[in-house]
């Protein structure tokens, strides 16, 4: 539906644009005759500015259309990286390495970093270093 969407205003613009830009130039023109102006005027405004605005209002809402899945994506991937997180600090009694947040969230070792970062610092964790050396972000539970 969308590159449908897309098509229509493509062409809606392409006629609608050149059309207006000719039909300006015919208006201001000083050599156009009177009944030349006036169907230049009825022609710009029945079919080209239409055509025009048709066509510029299909591209913004297909733009907000887009502005809001990407909107509704972010809002999915942060709430099931929510739900990774609580479930990692109820299970390992609040205690999280950067490696277990990132591997079963299924996201990069960077990306778990800093949620784990930003995490911290709304909820007061506090750090340990284990035994291997990687740093434990200790939640309260």
């Amino acid at each position: 539906m969308k590159a449908v969407k897309r098509f229509f205003a493509i062409c809606f613009l392409l006629f609608g644009v050149p059309f207006s830009v000719g039909m300006m130039v015919d208006i201001l023109n000083p050599k156009t005759s009177p009944k030349g102006k006036h169907d230049a005027i009825a022609a710009l405004t029945i079919l080209t500015l239409p055509s025009t605005a048709l066509g510029g209002w299909m591209i913004w809402s297909l733009r907000q259309q887009n502005r809001k899945e990407q909107a509704l994506l972010v809002a999915s991937e942060q709430k099931r990286l929510n739900l990774v997180f609580l479930e990692l600090v109820d299970n390992n009694a609040g205690s999280i390495t950067v490696f277990q947040m990132a591997r079963y969230a299924e996201i990069s070792i960077q990306d778990a970093k800093q949620y784990l970062d930003e995490k911290s610092k709304e909820l007061n964790a506090s750090f340990e270093v284990n035994e291997e050396g990687n740093i434990l972000y200790k939640f309260s539970v």
